[in-house]
């Protein structure tokens, strides 16, 4: 009688616990929570200088910009 072997999972392919998916999935909204605090979509602080405002858009941007590669990589995860 042959042996049944398992294939392998293609390498760009990953298993994640539910757990460790929820935990992404909070990863991802604490992200969103820091650019929204960084740069709030309303408008400027008058006391907020114009580098100062530039900066923290830079690095808000950043900040979703993370969370944004997040999302992908548990979209891809969901639908596997």
């Amino acid at each position: 009688m042959p042996r049944r072997t398992t294939s392998a999972p293609p390498a760009d392919y990953v298993l994640l616990p539910a757990d460790a998916y929820h935990g992404l999935q909070a990863f991802r909204d604490e992200l969103i929570g820091i650019a929204d605090t960084i740069d709030p979509a309303t408008a400027p602080s008058p006391e907020v200088r114009k580098p100062e405002q530039s900066r923290r858009r830079a690095l808000a941007h950043v900040f979703r910009l993370w969370a944004d590669q997040v999302h992908g990589n548990l979209r891809t995860a969901r639908s596997d």
